[in-house]
């Protein structure tokens, strides 16, 4: 008999139900690469023993010489950044020997950095004004002029509003609106024009007024006793 093919195993989820991410893989690092550290021993009295080793510190020098950041070397050292911090800001051994150290390494690879640069200068004529920008910026960065805006110098925004609210105030003690207000002159100044249709008000009959009682054709029912009128609008 022939086995049955088994599904292939589900990756493991978190407790959210979704696939928990891949653990982070750093480079191996041989320990034929690293440089030769000898720190003196330990002279800082208060705290406890301290984690850096020569191991530890020839990791850190060997990243930072290749290129990484200080956090990327604490991470391959297995240490947090804010250790490698606090490494470069005590005093005392092996700390200040540590300190020097990393120095040494920064300052080699921008050595390095800078020799390839001004190597292919030649080839590239625009890698050697970068280098003359950044190195020497108050001969050759590039110059920006920005226009500055106009200075107007009775502008003021206090006094345009203080002019505005003394119309107003002139306005209302005079019984007139300011002139910037706008109204609706159509029709009756006093009141406003009302856009809505005109309504119906209920009259009663006019005695012995004949001419005002309508004639209603045959078919139609007359109302009793009361007349719609239309009135204007308001």
């Amino acid at each position: 008999m022939k086995r049955a093919a088994r599904a292939p195993a589900r990756p493991p989820t978190s407790h959210g139900g979704r696939p928990r991410k891949p653990a982070k893989i750093l480079p191996a690092i041989r320990r034929k690469d690293l440089p030769v550290v000898h720190l003196p021993r330990q002279t800082r009295s208060h705290g406890g023993k301290t984690k850096l080793t020569n191991h530890r510190a020839a990791i850190i020098l060997h990243a930072i010489s290749c290129g990484c950041y200080r956090e990327t070397a604490a991470e391959l050292a297995s240490i947090k950044a804010e250790t490698l911090s606090h490494w470069m800001g005590w005093s005392g051994e092996p700390y200040e020997t540590f300190q020097r150290l990393v120095r040494k390494a920064e300052a080699g690879l921008e050595s390095r950095m800078v020799t390839i640069l001004t190597g292919q200068a030649e080839v590239r004529p625009e890698l050697a004004l970068a280098i003359l920008e950044r190195k020497f910026p108050q001969r050759w960065a590039k110059v920006t002029v920005v226009a500055a805006p106009p200075q107007h110098s009775g502008f003021n925004v206090a006094d345009i509003l203080q002019k505005v609210q003394e119309r107003i105030a002139q306005g209302h003690t005079q019984g007139q609106l300011p002139r910037a207000t706008i109204i609706n002159d159509a029709g009756n100044p006093a009141r406003p024009h009302d856009p809505r249709p005109p309504r119906l008000a209920v009259v009663s009959d006019l005695p012995g007024d004949s001419e005002t009682k309508p004639t209603w054709q045959h078919g139609l029912q007359r109302p009793k006793g009361r007349l719609m009128k239309p009135l204007g609008p308001g």
